[in-house]
C-alpha cells in the first residue's frame, strides 16, 4: 500500500511535470522525476505507469512490461498503459557503432561523459569510438581527435568506418557529410539534448552521443540479463575504467618521471582543492574548502609520516597550504588561476592543459590516501582510476555523481 499519494502536493506536482515532460518528448526529465518520487515511495503507481510509457517510447519493452506490472499492482483496478501485446524485440542491424563526441567542458567532465556513453555501448552491444573534435578545450590547432592525445583508442573502430555508404544515423540530425561538425543542434532543435536513454534500442547503425550521459541516470536501465546488473555506481565506473581508459605510453612516462624524481619512497596524502570558476558552480565552496584542514589533521594524526601532494587550480590556495604545512607540501608546476576564471578557459594551450590535469590525477593514484571535493569531476574521477583500499579515499561533501540533476533537462 502506498504511503505517499497524489494528495501530497509536492508528489502531485512532480508527477504532473513528468507527464508534461513525456508529452514534450523530454523523457530523461520525466524518468528522473519518477525515480525521485519512487525513492520516497516505491508504491507510487502513477510513477510506475509513467516509467512504463517511457520504457515503451525508447523501445525497452521488457522493462516496460515490468514497470506496467508494478503500476497495476499498486493501482487497484487499473488497466495497462501499454498497447499490448508488445512486438518482439527487433533483430539488431549490423554494424552497430557508438560515436562519443566531446562534451566540450572541463577535462574530467568530458571524461565523465565518456564513462556514461561507454556504459551505453556495453548495454547495446555497440562498438565505441571516442572522438574529441574541434569543441574540445584540450586540443592543439591541428589536432583531429584530442582524446587520443592522452588515451589509447577504446576500440579498433576508425572514423572511416562511420561514413561507409548505406550507414544510418541516430539522431536524424546526423549524416555522413556533417558527422564531424561539433555542437550541432546540441542544446536546441531536432535531436538536441538526447541522453543515453534515447539510444538504448535504436535500429540505426551509428548512434551519436554529443550530450552528457550521466552514468547514474542510465544505471536503472541496465536489464537483469546484463552482467553489469546489480553493480553499484563505483563498481561500474571502475569496470569501465579498467576496460577502456588506458593512458598513452608517453603520458605514463611523464607520470613515472615525476614520481621517481620527486615522490618515490615516501608515503603520501593526495589533496585536491578547487578554486577559480568552481566558486560560481558551488555556492558553499568556501565552507567545503574550510573543512579540509580538520580532515587533513585527522589523517596526519594517525599517519604523521605522510607528506601532502596538493592539486589545486588556485594560486591562493597553493600559498595557503604552503604557509600551513610548509615542506610537507609537494605540487606540480601547472597553470593556476588567481581569479574566478577556470584555468582551462584562460587560453592556455589545450594539450598542455590536458597533460597537466592527467599528471596530477595519475600521481594522486600512486598516493596512499586521497582527500578531495565531492562536487568535483576531478576528485570523483580519481576514485575510479584505482582500487582504493577501504579507508583511504575521502571527499568533502556528497559525491555529486550519485545526485539527480535536472538542470540539463529543463526544456
Amino acid at each position: 500500500m502506498s504511503t505517499t499519494t497524489l494528495d501530497n502536493p509536492a508528489i502531485a506536482a512532480a508527477m504532473q511535470m513528468a507527464y508534461d515532460a513525456i508529452r514534450k518528448g523530454n523523457l530523461q526529465k520525466a524518468d528522473l522525476l519518477c525515480r525521485q518520487a519512487l525513492a520516497q515511495d516505491s508504491g507510487l503507481g502513477v510513477a510506475w505507469q509513467l516509467l512504463a510509457v517511457i520504457a515503451h517510447r525508447v523501445g525497452a519493452n521488457d522493462l516496460a512490461l515490468q514497470y506496467d506490472t508494478a503500476a497495476r499492482q499498486h493501482l487497484s483496478g487499473s488497466e495497462s498503459v501499454l498497447p499490448l501485446p508488445l512486438p518482439p524485440r527487433a533483430q539488431p542491424t549490423t554494424p552497430r557503432y557508438l560515436l562519443i563526441k566531446a562534451w566540450g567542458f572541463g577535462f574530467w567532465a568530458d571524461l565523465d561523459h565518456v564513462y556514461g556513453a561507454l556504459l551505453l555501448a556495453e548495454l547495446t552491444g555497440r562498438i565505441p569510438l571516442v572522438h574529441w573534435g574541434r569543441n574540445s578545450l584540450f586540443r592543439g590547432p591541428d589536432t583531429v581527435n584530442a582524446f587520443e592525445c592522452f588515451f589509447e583508442p577504446v576500440s579498433g573502430l576508425k572514423w572511416a568506418d562511420l561514413i561507409e555508404p548505406e550507414i544510418s544515423y541516430f539522431p536524424a540530425k546526423w549524416n555522413a557529410e556533417n558527422l564531424s561538425r561539433e555542437d550541432h543542434q546540441k542544446w536546441s532543435g531536432q535531436g538536441s539534448r538526447l541522453t543515453g536513454l534515447y539510444g538504448l534500442e535504436r535500429p540505426e547503425n551509428v548512434v551519436v552521443s554529443d550530450f552528457h550521459i550521466k552514468l547514474n541516470d542510465l544505471m536503472p536501465w541496465i536489464p537483469a540479463s546484463s552482467p553489469l546488473y546489480g553493480l553499484d555506481r563505483n563498481s561500474l565506473y571502475r569496470y569501465l575504467s579498467q576496460k577502456y581508459i588506458r593512458l598513452r605510453s608517453e603520458q605514463v612516462a611523464k607520470v613515472d618521471a615525476w614520481w621517481q624524481a620527486r615522490m618515490a619512497g615516501r608515503p603520501w596524502l593526495a589533496v585536491h582543492v578547487r578554486g577559480t570558476d568552481k566558486t560560481q558552480e558551488v555556492a558553499h565552496l568556501a565552507e567545503l574548502n574550510a573543512a579540509y584542514a580538520t580532515r587533513i589533521d585527522q589523517i596526519l594524526s594517525v599517519h604523521p609520516s605522510l607528506s601532502i601532494f596538493l592539486m589545486t587550480d588556485s594560486e591562493q590556495i597553493l600559498q595557503e597550504y604552503k604557509a600551513r604545512y610548509g615542506n610537507k607540501v609537494a605540487f606540480t608546476d601547472c597553470q593556476r588561476g588567481k581569479g574566478q576564471t577556470g584555468v582551462h578557459l584562460e587560453g592556455h594551450p589545450g594539450i598542455l592543459m590536458g597533460e597537466q590535469v592527467i599528471l596530477d590525477a595519475y600521481l594522486a593514484t600512486r598516493c596512499d590516501f586521497f582527500l578531495g571535493n565531492g562536487s568535483s569531476n576531478v576528485s570523483t574521477g580519481i576514485r575510479h582510476l584505482k582500487n582504493w583500499r577501504k579507508g583511504t579515499f575521502f571527499v568533502v561533501g556528497p559525491d555529486f555523481l550519485g545526485e539527480t540533476d535536472l538542470s540539463l533537462h529543463e526544456w
